[in-house]
């Protein structure tokens, strides 16, 4: 086999960002150790290196204004975005790809589009959700109306439009239009099986609940903590752990203070992978009741650890989780639906120490485990490249 040569694009690569970042370095590593030569271009932020190499893995890291780990604003975005296309216009004159793998239609695809341009190199764009008009609208209209076009370029230009459900699918679909469907290709985000799996031996006792992801409105972090002063009231010494960080912190902490959960909420801010592990195998319960979602890492991470978890009917859930099973569904923006769901799964299931069995996860490991993943995005990316001696 003949390696492709890739440039993967994305302002966010672990340890900064969320999911989308996972998301990436996931897929660069795994077409690394398939044998392709991947060149990821990021950000640096103070105390990481500015390039680092790990065998068909090169990772640079271009500084910009960037000055947070776990949130970034639309002028880090710009600044990177002119830093990325400053370094690729001297890059690629030595450098040469077969295809760009841009994350986010901007600021991503708009430094491939201009590579394209510049440099003849084709691209592909994977969406994460809310850069594509208007899967977001009650977060993201002004932007949205401000951009469109400039988005849509982006996407009609590119050789492939890379989205994780079906709703992510229909909205990019009606956005460019009915004859650019078959541009629009669905592949799921995955799990790790080796790493994510259950161990209930170290279940805690304690009746413990999860809420994993940025504390941003997108992810609806205060219907989910006026919840838990409903639920309280049940069960008094319910604990739960918030595992993340963002601009409503304060705003939660602030809750939490007037509420009197002091005793019952805490916040973890960013975890390590085998951090966030240790919390999937040891909690009784995730709840994750985000308004939108490309595809959320943070679902696949807790089903694939024995977690019973309730979600909203957002991104791939419905095809996940099976109500009463693996989890339940909630309704979005309703504190009492919230509770009444994590009540009901604390008589009918904690109680008596229900666990998911394991040929109930297995079955998802053929669509949603990452090995399984990168063959596609690999099969796609050769038919893309068009060369028939890879």
């Amino acid at each position: 086999m003949i390696p492709m040569r890739i440039l993967v694009l994305n302002y966010e690569y672990p340890p900064l960002g969320g999911g989308a970042g996972v998301i990436t370095k996931n897929i660069s590593e795994g077409l690394a150790n398939k044998g392709h030569k991947i060149t990821v271009l990021t950000t640096w932020y103070q105390g990481e290196e500015q390039e680092t190499n790990n065998q068909n893995l090169i990772v640079i890291r271009l500084k910009s204004k960037r000055k947070e780990i776990y949130k970034s604003n639309l002028r880090e975005m710009l600044s990177w975005m002119f830093a990325a296309k400053k370094f690729l216009r001297k890059h690629l004159v030595s450098e040469k790809y077969d295809i760009c793998f841009a994350n986010f239609s901007l600021p991503g695809g708009e430094v491939a589009y201009s590579m394209k341009l510049d440099f003849g190199l084709p691209y592909v764009v994977m969406s994460h959700g809310h850069d594509i008009p208007w899967f977001m609208p009650e977060q993201m209209m002004w932007y949205h109306a401000f951009t469109y076009h400039w988005i849509r370029k982006i996407c009609l230009q590119s050789k492939r439009n890379y989205v994780q459900s079906q709703d992510m699918k229909d909205n990019i679909d009606a956005f460019l239009g009915k004859s650019f469907n078959d541009k629009n290709k669905i592949i799921y985000n995955g799990w790790d099986s080796s790493i994510f799996k259950p161990d209930y031996s170290i279940r805690k006792k304690d009746f413990t609940i999860l809420f994993p992801g940025r504390l941003v409105s997108q992810k609806d972090p205060m219907s989910f903590l006026r919840a838990i002063s409903i639920v309280k009231q049940e069960i008094p010494d319910v604990k739960v752990n918030i595992l993340g960080d963002g601009k409503l912190r304060k705003k939660m902490e602030n809750y939490v203070n007037n509420n009197k959960l002091s005793n019952n909420v805490f916040f973890k801010s960013w975890l390590t992978k085998p951090e966030m592990l240790l919390e999937y195998q040891t909690a009784s319960l995730t709840v994750l009741p985000s308004l939108n979602e490309g595809m959320s890492i943070a679902t696949l991470e807790a089903l694939s650890c024995g977690q019973y978890v309730i979600a909203t009917k957002v991104s791939n859930n419905e095809s996940l989780i099976d109500p009463g099973i693996n989890g339940d569904f909630i309704e979005k923006k309703n504190p009492k639906d919230i509770a009444t769901k994590i009540i009901d799964f604390y008589n009918s299931k904690f109680l008596s120490d229900y666990k998911i069995s394991f040929e109930n996860l297995s079955k998802y490991h053929t669509i949603c485990e990452w090995t399984n993943i990168i063959d596609e995005y690999e099969d796609d990316l050769k038919k893309i490249v068009g060369k028939s001696d890879y």
